[in-house]
């Protein structure tokens, strides 16, 4: 049977998270996964995201460097001793998710992310349309946001763009800006197929190599949490 090791809604409450991790780590086998399994607890701990999906929380534990595979209902995380623990995502409670000792019972239907549908390190091909750049850049006025706030910029030109029928990318490099990342988007050519335009929601129209690659592309903003979680604060 697994023993939940979520410890409620007072994060002012660490003796008690202490002592249900303690119970968690003197009731799994494998006390040589210890230091793994608190690594896990810290990094659920840090994060939290009301939407997130078995697939979402597999795909972001995997980013991190955990052996995470999802289940029907849960995702299975084998340490590097062989020793496993298990996670159910938790909804709109703090935390990403309830960490188990033994597998769950699954419990109804779970979404699936479309295959491909983040795409890792892909550089994209530059148009050079003129026209096309134009109507791009009078779409738009810029910044769309102040400084900083590139995630809203960027799906504020996303909706644009996709009103006007165009096909967007949103572009994610998690390494800039050390405290959230950039955020931008690239548009597809209408004229030129797999030709692109990027677009930095406070700078417009880029021509600069660096933003037609990036750790991570995909169309849909909804898939930005299943890179980078929203960050708990408190």
């Amino acid at each position: 049977m697994g023993i939940d090791s979520r410890v409620g809604m007072d994060c002012t409450r660490t003796d008690l998270k202490v002592a249900l991790l303690a119970l968690y780590v003197a009731l799994a086998p494998g006390i040589s996964s210890c230091a793994e399994v608190n690594d896990l607890w810290l990094l659920i701990s840090s994060y939290e995201d009301i939407g997130i999906t078995v697939h979402d929380l597999a795909f972001f534990l995997a980013t991190h460097s955990f052996n995470a595979t999802p289940e029907r209902g849960y995702v299975t995380v084998t340490f590097s001793d062989g020793e496993r623990s298990y996670l159910t995502p938790n909804g709109a409670a703090p935390r990403l998710a309830d960490l188990w000792a033994a597998p769950p019972t699954p419990t109804g239907p779970v979404r699936v992310i479309v295959p491909d549908a983040i795409q890792r390190n892909v550089t994209y091909e530059r148009t050079d349309n003129s026209r096309f750049i134009r109507e791009v850049t009078r779409r738009a006025i810029f910044p769309v946001t102040p400084l900083g706030m590139c995630y809203d910029g960027s799906k504020k030109l996303a909706d644009t763009y996709e009103s006007f029928n165009y096909r967007v990318r949103y572009m994610y490099d998690p390494s800039e800006w050390d405290w959230q990342g950039h955020l931008w988007v690239i548009v597809e050519d209408d004229g030129r197929p797999d030709l692109w335009i990027a677009v930095d929601s406070y700078y417009g129209v880029m021509i600069d190599d660096e933003y037609y690659s990036a750790p991570y592309s995909f169309e849909g903003f909804e898939n930005l949490n299943s890179i980078n979680p929203k960050w708990r604060l408190g």
